[in-house]
């Protein structure tokens, strides 16, 4: 018996040892297990923020990816002060992060040449950090300035691609500051002490799978929105206060007006002159609404120095529509996957401005490079938007994308010869936003070159070969727009000795029917889900001549999906010594969110759509009538 309860304890030991290995692998490479955010906010919206965060490493891979801590401000508007950082070892002992290993820099993507911002990062260089430990810091932002005079905004959300054990949102603000707020799953309380109220939240966020996630943050993440401001109708008066001196129509602004409108006597094309020129002139710099001042240069600044960020453009080009006497509002909505507004009005889901002319009922993006007058990219179709008025409606929503006005067409028509090389061309067109990406791809390829720019899109496409391009000048902003090539496919002998492949589509540029409008990576989405969707029009026909003596042994089979929003006909022939494949998919919906059965059903065709797309064919030499 003895021996028995030997075995049994020997027994249960490994098995508590393997359990404690199973636990220990499955705990999560990162764990926030506290995290501590407060604003201390004055009369005048100006406030100090504090941020604690504890986060345990599980392992030595992760200790050296999260080593180093970049926390990004904007040395305009506020100070960063480091309160504490450190290393929390495993055995309780403490690591400071020295002053030398505190290192600022730029923010990432200012050195792009596209990209100006006065956001910068302060680096934290944690010590001696590895599997099991926690790092440890405590910053201080002390914004001396409110983003609109006298008023204080606050949007935060979690993510859930870490597990956070313990979060504290806190807002202590005088008793006599109204504050109106919207929280999404955290939990939240009340208390006054003195003259001041104290709000607070708090959370525990598990662990959770986002890679199927399309909306933005602000829609769909657990968030916090807090705003001094008691309506959109004050909040647009008094950004529209602050934007106002800067889209004076001075003597310059007037004279220049002039000149690119000349007695052009349609005031719409007096607007669309003028559109076209502050497109064509002034560079467009990004620098989002939400990350840096919210106050743009002045108009006659901005067409001095010859580029400017969203704001700045909408200012110049408002200022010269008000020169011909043409109403232009300030709108304000998310270039990003946000499709909703808070109700505590507040910058985070308005991070993009551009012009919307009630004359001709007309939104217009002057940033939106390449984009004919009124044509706005697929991103910006159906947002809800905040007209800065000082009177009137300013709650609006951008159109939904017209059922016509998105097309796109391209036809390629190639030769598979003897030594298993391919020749072709291709013949691209389109309209609407898909006309801007297509001009877009034109630029880019001025920008690389033609061979290189044929070089690289068959490279990113699969194949390895050399091609050239010819187009208009992308700048003619036409409805339309059109683009061609030729293209020689380096050799591939397997194409004739039976391997299989898909039909090459040549020097394609957009996107193969069902992307873009149907709503992309939304197959794992709750059912109750919503992803963006739009109405348009793509076809793709691929025409491929044989050699000799080949053909396909058998054809795929033919695809039809009829839907009450997406018609799709997928159809493969062969006659004599030619193959051809022609996709056409048609997509009818009057939402820009599609959401319940309808985006189960597009998820679900573009799931067979791309199937369709990527179906291989497979020679044979060809029995002749004699044998």
């Amino acid at each position: 018996m003895r021996g028995v309860s030997v075995v049994l304890a020997v027994v249960a030991a490994l098995v508590l040892a393997f359990l404690a290995l199973t636990a220990r692998a499955e705990e999560p490479p990162v764990t926030i297990l506290r995290a501590a955010n407060s604003y201390d906010v004055r009369a005048d919206g100006s406030y100090v923020n504090d941020y604690e965060l504890e986060m345990r490493v599980a392992n030595d891979a992760s200790a050296r990816r999260e080593g180093q801590q970049a926390i990004s401000y904007s040395p305009a508007q506020e100070e960063l002060q480091v309160v504490a950082a450190y290393t929390h070892k495993a055995d309780g002992s403490m690591v400071p992060v020295a002053p030398t290993a505190m290192r600022d820099q730029l923010a990432p993507g200012t050195a792009d040449r596209g990209v100006i911002t006065d956001l910068r990062e302060r680096v934290l260089i944690f010590p001696d950090l590895a599997g099991g430990d926690t790092l440890v810091y405590h910053i201080r932002r002390l914004v001396h300035r409110a983003a609109l005079p006298g008023r204080f905004f606050a949007s935060i959300y979690l993510s859930r691609s870490v597990p956070l054990l313990d979060y504290t949102l806190t807002v202590r603000a005088p008793r006599d500051m109204p504050l109106l707020t919207e929280a999404h799953d955290l939990d939240a309380t009340k208390s006054v002490a003195g003259d001041s109220m104290i709000r607070t939240w708090h959370a525990r966020i598990p662990l959770a799978d986002e890679t199927d996630s399309v909306l933005g943050p602000y829609d769909r993440l657990p968030r916090v929105f807090i705003s001094s401001e008691p309506d959109y109708a004050s909040f647009a008066r008094d950004y529209a206060a602050l934007l106002a001196p800067h889209m004076r129509v001075t003597p310059r602004i007037r004279a220049l007006a002039e000149k690119i409108a000349g007695s052009e006597p349609s005031r719409r094309e007096q607007a669309r002159l003028l559109y076209e020129w502050v497109d064509a002139h002034i560079r467009y710099v990004a620098l989002y609404l939400g990350d840096g001042a919210l106050e743009p240069h002045d108009a006659e600044q901005v067409l001095a120095s010859g580029w400017g960020d969203c704001k700045d453009h909408v200012v110049l080009l408002n200022a010269l529509l008000a020169a011909r006497g043409i109403a232009a509002d300030f709108v304000m909505l998310d270039l990003g996957n946000q499709y909703s507004l808070s109700v505590p009005p507040t910058f985070a889901q308005l991070n993009h401005a551009i012009s919307y002319l009630p004359e001709f009922d007309l939104y217009a993006d002057s940033t939106a490079l390449l984009a004919p007058f009124g044509t706005l990219p697929f991103s910006e179709y159906g947002k809800p938007a905040v007209h800065a008025l000082t009177e009137g409606p300013v709650l609006w929503r951008v159109p939904a994308l017209p059922a016509d006005a998105a097309m796109m067409e391209l036809r390629t028509v190639a030769t598979l010869h003897d030594d298993g090389s391919i020749t072709g061309q291709t013949a691209t067109a389109a309209t609407g936003p898909f006309a801007v990406e297509l001009r877009r791809d034109a630029a880019w390829v001025q920008a690389t070159g033609d061979g290189a720019a044929a070089s690289s899109q068959l490279s990113a496409l699969g194949d390895q070969g050399s091609g050239s391009f010819a187009f208009d000048p992308p700048d003619r902003l036409a409805p339309s727009y059109a683009v061609s090539g030729r293209f020689t496919l380096d050799a591939r002998p397997d194409l004739l000795d039976g391997d299989s492949f898909t039909l090459p589509a040549g020097l394609r540029l957009l996107a193969r029917p069902g992307d873009v409008l149907l709503p992309a990576g939304a197959g794992g989405l709750p059912a109750d889900a919503a992803a963006p969707c739009y109405s348009g029009r793509q076809v793709e026909e691929v025409v491929l001549t044989l050699p000799p003596g080949r053909r396909v042994q058998r054809l795929p089979a033919d695809l039809r999906i009829d839907g009450p929003a997406i018609i799709y006909r997928g159809t493969w022939t062969q006659h004599d010594a030619t193959v051809t494949h022609r996709a056409e998919l048609q997509v009818r919906t009057r939402n820009v969110l599609c959401r319940g059965d309808e985006r189960r059903m597009m998820a679900a065709a573009l799931t067979r759509i791309r199937r369709d797309l990527h179906a291989q064919v497979r020679l044979a030499q060809q029995v002749s009538a004699q044998n």
